[in-house]
């Protein structure tokens, strides 16, 4: 799988980017805050719609787009044939009369003549495939990317949340129950915390948590055994991995650290029995609390290189080690999973590692079928790359050939 075409409009900084793409290893070259993130970060909202470097949709949309209206396009190439996919973005709260306020946007301007806005019916994002009206939900699969930035290093010693995301981007791309399940289970969590405050200032009774706590964990479950799969899986490739960037002398093993107790002997019905059980035992702790202590938003993941805890124990290179191997794995496992080879795209990565790693990724890269790199310093790539890759500058919003 590939894109072979990318238009852009009114996205962040690109006013209008018209780009044809193909196989291969494209390179992206420019200062800081020029583009090339944007233009990775529009590549990656082709697989869910959602972005990882905006907080809200109103955060992509051009300061100065006169349709408040930011606008992503592209053709793909598919083992099935070809899929166009549209995702457009829109403000909901434009500033009015023309000015411009914390959403950097203009208030006026004429409606889009491909999507009529209505001051009734202001949705935040529109979807089609193949020209027809389509939800988030139904891009899954049809685009999987994976995307290393330099937070992505910060995977095995950063906070657990970060862990979790990084399952959560995985499996979203490849499992539309998950991604189902995912946000159904954040609305329950949303509505049982705010329950336990009630219950703590005596306003509501205990009781009302025991049809939440049901769904918690009709969610859960699902949430976690598709978790728990994908650690599995990418234990089969991260210790090869591993041991090929430290020359032997590392293993690296994945642990999953579900917050609910689980036993691999349960069925799925016990499963779900043993957690409820557990949600009974912790409710009184809840309810001092006001919190919401056991599920999948508690989850976690330990890295442990010849059996050491490297959030504990590893040393800097060892962290970044098992992070780049974690994300190859991913990459293998996406594979794996959907038949398709997903898009590789390499955020600045470079100047983040050493000479070591640096070197076992770029050769890792020539063997994908699509890979995006953006760099602002062309010495931390060698010639072989330079002399393979299509090259691009990017400046201020617009990209040309080299």
């Amino acid at each position: 799988m590939y894109l072979f075409h990318l238009s852009l409009k009114d996205f962040r900084n690109y006013k209008q980017l018209d780009l044809p793409l193909e196989r291969g290893l494209f390179l992206f070259q420019g200062e800081n805050a020029q583009g090339k993130t944007n233009l990775l970060e529009a590549v990656a909202m082709l697989a869910t719609s959602n972005s990882f470097h905006a907080s809200s949709d109103r955060e992509i949309v051009n300061w100065h787009a006169p349709d408040h209206i930011a606008r992503i396009a592209a053709s793909v190439d598919r083992q099935g044939g070809e899929v166009k996919i549209e995702i457009v973005a829109i403000d909901p709260t434009p500033p009015e009369n023309g000015s411009t306020g914390n959403a950097g946007v203009r208030g006026s301007g004429a409606s889009g003549a491909h999507f009529n806005l209505s001051p009734n019916e202001r949705q935040r994002k529109r979807i089609k495939i193949n020209s027809a009206p389509k939800r988030a939900i139904d891009l899954i699969g049809l685009v999987t990317v994976v995307l290393f930035s330099p937070n992505d290093l910060s995977l095995v010693d950063g906070s657990p949340e970060e862990r979790r995301r990084f399952l959560d981007r995985g499996l979203c791309q490849m499992q539309p129950h998950y991604c189902h399940a995912l946000l159904k289970y954040r609305k329950v969590i949303a509505q049982r915390s705010a329950l336990l405050k009630r219950i703590r200032e005596n306003q509501e009774d205990p009781r009302m948590l025991d049809y939440l706590d049901e769904k918690l964990t009709e969610w859960a479950g699902m949430i976690t055994f598709e978790r728990q799969r994908m650690v599995e899986a990418l234990n089969q490739h991260v210790d090869e991995l591993q041991a090929i960037i430290s020359g032997g002398r590392e293993h690296l093993q994945i642990v999953y650290r579900p917050s609910f107790h689980i036993d691999p002997s349960w069925d799925t019905i016990e499963a779900l029995q043993n957690y409820r059980t557990q949600l009974q035992e912790a409710r009184r702790k809840e309810i001092q609390q006001g919190v919401c202590l056991l599920g999948p938003h508690r989850d976690d993941l330990d890295f442990l290189v010849n059996g050491v805890n490297m959030l504990t124990y590893g040393s800097r290179g060892q962290q970044r080690t098992a992070a780049l191997a974690a994300k190859l794995g991913e990459l293998a496992y996406m594979r794996a999973v959907t038949g398709e080879e997903p898009v590789l795209l390499l955020d600045d990565v470079f100047s983040e590692l050493d000479p070591l790693r640096r070197e076992y990724l770029l050769r890792e890269v020539l063997h994908h079928e699509q890979v995006l790199i953006t760099t602002t310093d062309l010495r931390n790539l060698p010639e072989e790359i330079l002399a393979k890759a299509h090259r691009y500058n990017v400046m201020n919003g617009e990209i040309v050939r080299h």
